[in-house]
Formats: C-alpha cells, sequence, structure tokens
C-alpha cells in the first residue's frame, strides 16, 4: 500500500499523467458501452437483472476502465523513467480484453463472446458473466501493482528483484493463468451439473393486493388462452432428447415451484386442453415453448437470420442455442433436429408474416432471429399455433399477452403509454402494432420508457415471467 500512495502521489501531481488516465479511462469505457449496445439497451439491462448483479456489473466495468487508465499512465510514466515493462502492458491489454467480453446482458447475450462461439454468451457461465470481469480486475489490477513497484524501486533506487526467487517472481503469472483456465471450463461444469446462480427477478406469483384495471388488462386473473392444443409434443420433446425430464423438473424444483401435475402430464402425455398462459405457468411456458422452438423443423431455423453467421457453427452462439442446458446432449444436437410439427406452405406463410414482424424488449432482433429464450419460444408458440390453422393476426394476439407475463415492466409501461398518449385501453390497441419493433424492440421500448419518464408517468409492474436462463 506504501508503494501505491508514493507512486500514484509521484505520477498524478503531474497534470499530463493525470490527463493520460482520465483519458484512456473514459475511451475504455466508451468502448465497453458500444459494445454493450450492440446486443442491448441500459434500460433493458437494469429492468432484466436484480439490483446486485447491475450494480456488480456496471462498477466493476467502471473499475477495471480506471484501472486501464491508472496502469496506462504508469506504462508512460515508467517509459520516461527507462524501457517500460512489456508484460505490464500485455496484462493490461489482458484486462480490457476480459472487460471487453463481459460486456453484454444475460439476457440478450454479448456481441464479443457470440464472435469467439462462446455459445450462450453470459448465459453460459455459473454466475452471468461476473467472472470474467473478475479476471479483468486481476490483470489490469495485477499490471498497475506491478508498474507501481518498478516505479517506486527506480525512484528509491531499491530495485534487488534479482534476489526475489523465480517461482515468487512468476506466482502471480501461473495464478492468473489457472484462473483462465477454470473460469473458462466453468460453463462446461454449468451445463453438466446444472450449477449456476441467476441474477434475474424472480419468478413470483401474482398478489391481488398489487392489482390494478391496467394490471388486470395485461396479466387477466385467468390468464390469456390460445385456440391451440400442446397435442403430443412434449412425449415427442422427451423422446427426441431435447428435454430431459429429470433436469427439467430439477429446474423447478430448485426455483422454488416444482412442476405441477398437469404440467407433467403435458410433458409426458400430452394434451388436447387449450393453451392458456397465467401468473403460475408463464415460465413453464418459457421453457417449454424454448425447447419447441429449438428442435421443430422449420426453414426459419434452416435459412433464417440465424444460419447468417457461419451456418450452424454460428447459430450455436446464440443464448437460445449454446443457453439450452436442459436437453440429453448439447443443444445444437437437436437444432432443427425433428419436423414434430410440419407445416403446410401457407401456414408457413402465416408462421413467417409473425415472425419477421414480432419483437420482444430484451433486443432489437424479430421472432425471426431468435437469438434469445424468449424469441425461441415464441417462435415455438407460433409454430403450433399455424400448425393448427392460426393466422398471423392471431399469433401477434396472442404474442402480445405472452410477453405481457413474460415482460410485465415492459408492458405495463407500453399499456401506460398507449392509455396516456392515445387513450387506448390494452385490448383494444392493435397486436400487430403492439408487436412492432417501434414498440416490442428493446430501442422502441425504451423510446416509450424515456416519453413516460418525462411525463412523470412511470410505475412499478407486478413480477412475473422469467430471465434469460432455464
Amino acid at each position: 500500500m506504501e508503494k501505491l500512495l508514493f507512486v500514484f502521489k509521484k505520477v498524478f501531481s503531474d497534470a499530463v499523467y493525470t490527463a493520460i488516465a482520465l483519458s484512456v479511462a473514459i475511451n475504455a469505457l466508451l468502448i465497453q458501452y458500444f459494445i454493450f449496445l450492440k446486443s442491448t439497451t441500459l434500460a433493458v439491462f437494469l429492468q432484466s437483472n436484480i439490483v446486485t448483479y447491475n450494480i456488480l456489473s456496471i462498477s466493476s466495468a467502471i473499475l477495471i476502465s480506471i484501472l486501464i487508465g491508472a496502469a496506462v499512465s504508469f506504462l508512460v510514466y515508467h517509459l520516461k523513467l527507462r524501457q517500460a515493462s512489456k508484460a505490464g502492458a500485455g496484462r493490461s491489454i489482458l484486462g480490457g480484453i476480459f472487460g471487453a467480453m463481459s460486456t453484454g446482458c444475460p439476457v440478450c447475450g454479448t456481441w464479443v463472446l457470440s464472435i469467439l462461439g462462446i455459445g450462450g454468451g453470459l448465459a453460459a457461465f455459473p454466475f452471468q458473466g461476473l467472472e470474467l470481469k473478475g479476471l479483468g480486475l486481476f490483470f489490469v489490477g495485477w499490471s498497475v501493482y506491478s508498474s507501481a513497484s518498478a516505479i517506486y524501486n527506480y525512484e528509491k533506487a531499491l530495485c534487488g528483484c534479482s534476489a526475489v526467487k523465480a517461482w515468487r517472481k512468476n506466482l502471480p503469472f501461473f495464478a492468473g493463468m489457472f484462473a483462465i483456465f477454470l473460469v473458462l471450463s466453468l460453463p462446461i461444469f454449468a451445463v453438466k451439473y446444472n450449477f449456476r446462480f441467476f441474477f434475474q427477478p424472480e419468478k413470483e406469483h401474482f398478489h391481488a393486493s398489487v392489482g390494478s384495471s391496467l394490471t388486470d388488462a395485461l396479466l387477466p386473473e385467468k390468464g390469456y388462452t390460445v385456440n391451440a392444443v400442446y397435442g403430443n409434443i412434449g412425449p415427442e420433446m422427451i423422446k427426441a432428447g431435447v428435454i430431459d425430464l429429470e433436469k427439467f423438473k430439477s429446474v423447478y424444483e430448485n426455483s422454488g415451484y416444482p412442476l405441477t401435475e398437469e404440467q407433467l402430464n403435458i410433458l409426458t402425455k400430452g394434451s388436447n386442453e387449450k393453451i392458456t398462459i397465467n401468473q403460475e405457468n408463464s415460465y413453464f411456458l418459457l421453457n417449454f415453448f424454448w425447447a419447441f422452438g429449438l428442435i421443430n423443423k422449420n426453414p426459419i431455423l434452416d435459412e433464417g437470420p440465424l444460419m447468417k453467421y457461419d451456418g450452424l457453427t454460428g447459430a450455436g452462439r446464440f443464448a437460445s442455442t449454446g443457453g439450452w442446458t436442459l436437453a440429453k446432449s448439447g443443444a445444437m444436437d437437436y437444432y432443427s433436429k425433428e419436423a414434430v410439427l410440419a407445416l403446410s406452405q401457407e401456414q408457413q406463410k402465416e408462421l413467417e408474416d409473425f415472425a419477421n414482424n414480432s419483437y420482444r424488449p430484451c433486443c432489437n432482433n424479430s421472432v425471426a432471429f431468435s437469438d434469445c429464450n424468449h424469441g425461441m419460444a415464441l417462435l415455438g408458440l407460433g409454430q403450433v399455433m399455424a400448425s393448427q390453422g392460426a393466422t398471423a393476426q392471431e399469433m401477434f394476439e396472442a404474442g402480445k399477452y405472452f410477453n405481457s407475463f413474460w415482460f410485465p415492466q415492459q408492458y405495463f409501461e407500453l399499456a401506460a403509454y398507449f392509455k396516456a398518449n392515445e387513450g387506448k385501453d390494452w385490448q383494444k390497441v392493435d397486436a400487430r402494432t403492439i408487436m412492432s419493433k417501434d414498440y416490442s424492440s428493446a430501442s422502441g421500448w425504451s423510446r416509450v420508457h424515456s416519453w413516460l419518464q418525462s411525463n412523470g408517468l412511470l410505475e412499478q409492474a407486478p413480477s412475473s415471467g422469467g430471465g434469460c436462463g432455464v
């Protein structure tokens, strides 16, 4: 600590080095923010995760940027004294890389990890990317400390580095390499042993005391019923292996909401009951239709936007694919594999109208680009409805209510916006309009959120639905 205080005072007493540190720190933070905007928006990020995760994620990003600024200043100062350490520069760069890798949102994915081929993005890690931020802090902090030590020793003419045993000198390096190996291996263990933490709001039952006429319209007490039945898709998915029943059951037991007898029957025996989403089963339906959207063979999966990034290899990099951990084996083993429900040409046309023009407020991609679990679940729901003769308009209507249960805060605000701005009750707002990019995408909802905020009309909706993970 004495060394650090001495060097900080020595270096930053010069305005030039202070300016370098501030400039680099601000630019590092801006780079992380621009990477972040590739996958989501700040408003969606804050709404999608609990306060603890938001604080840890944002504060670590800021701290990494500040440390990078300090490290660069120290390296420049050291360069003035004598040749700067290449190792120190490398550690700063490595820390910045880990900071960039962890920039994104577990719900929407992360742009850098998708490029690197880590399926599921931050959702693939047990701590949803906080591990990577920790590694970033470790390496940048190590760079700052080692550079400060070198400057201190040089200034005090007390180097004595040769007296330090080689193994002690290199211990931080080996510890860092081991940490990298451990953290990058965590997703494999998380999938195998179903070990992970969730930082999205918990799935809670709706309490009538929170209700209002607006809430009742969004989340009707009796739920919203679709003019389609489950049929035999549950048993077919278990038979194919895209749902491992024991893994599926354990997720709900661990969440505190074990599967009901009705839900177990839907999975194991099939059901001719019409599909109804409500507060009690919205989490179940999210994973159920996610699995179906993933496995059912369809041109949208085979030829659509997900295939634009290196074909099947690229398609496996998204949260909707790499993030599915409840199968017998890897998620891409089941991607568009089984024609559980084959659609006619006319049915496919209706489905594509819905999929290409429907969005969800965690990103700016349509349902046809199902890069997250909510998008894949809507694609699965649309296929079930289309196979039973539903029109695109009926799918839009269903999507309007399914999204309301999965994204209650965002849709509560959309309903408030239409009521305040256009005088329309939620039931009367056209479903195609609601599901469009102008309102249901991340950017569309953020615009509505800003309008409500500027007019003092923001309220808190009851929590419901599910987060990005299983």
